[in-house]
């Protein structure tokens, strides 16, 4: 896998859900690396973050680290899943990464995926 400008949170830290999180309606966006994408606007709230199109038509956020752009299209330099974790408040999580207000965690009983960073506290 190629290396991103991500933050790895290496070990893993333990937090809890401070804000209910609920993801957007419809299957999350998985992407494989080399897959080519249409990159669209950049999310005004996340500007890390771009609106981009799959060729068969499937869209979602893409973390700009992930896209290696050219003009409107980009190849993505990793596998990446656009799959957002549902959280309520004193949920317990493990945070393995962060980039651009997100982070990437696990929940206890279930589920991983994206969570806004706004929406966690660290233990």
């Amino acid at each position: 896998m190629t290396k991103l400008p991500v933050s790895p949170i290496d070990p893993p830290r333990h937090a809890r859900a401070i804000a209910v999180h609920r993801p957007a309606a419809g299957p999350a966006l998985r992407l494989r690396a080399g897959e080519e994408v249409a990159v669209g606007r950049r999310d005004d709230e996340w500007p890390l973050w771009f609106r981009c199109r799959a060729a068969d038509g499937r869209e979602g956020w893409v973390p700009e680290a992930w896209l290696e752009r050219e003009g409107g299209r980009a190849m993505l330099r990793a596998d990446y899943d656009a799959t957002e974790l549902e959280a309520a408040p004193g949920d317990q999580l493990t945070v393995h990464r962060a980039y651009g207000g997100w982070l990437w965690a696990e929940r206890r009983g279930g589920g991983q995926g994206w969570i806004p960073a706004r929406a966690v506290q660290f233990a």
